[in-house]
């Protein structure tokens, strides 16, 4: 089995698949933030809202990690290259992700 991820992929398919995945991830995401926070959507459930937006957060920012890494790729061989993504990204990710899961278990609960 196989298990590679985008940052182990060579060069090329790291630029398609960053971009691609990030593109996509982050036209998801984005909705999700603008429902949660526009004022003429009816915000009365806080844990449903809250997970709304930790979900598209967390959506959001994985899409980040992603498009970094093509850019990574895609600038590795110039005289200033992109650095890849941080840890604090990944951080970002894991904690909106675990803020939407607890309001769905508080919202379940309720």
């Amino acid at each position: 089995m196989n298990t590679r991820s985008i940052a182990t992929m060579d060069r090329n398919r790291r630029i398609t698949w960053g971009a691609g995945i990030g593109v996509s991830l982050a036209l998801i995401g984005l909705p999700l933030v603008f429902i949660a926070l526009w004022p003429g959507v009816d915000h009365s459930p806080w844990d449903v809202n809250t997970m709304i937006l930790a979900t598209g957060v967390a959506l959001c920012t994985a899409g980040y990690i992603a498009g970094r890494i093509s850019v990574a790729a895609f600038t590795e061989h110039r005289r200033t290259p992109v650095a890849p993504p941080t840890k604090r990204a990944y951080l970002v990710a894991g904690g909106a992700l675990g803020v939407a899961v607890l309001c769905l278990l508080l919202a379940m609960a309720s």
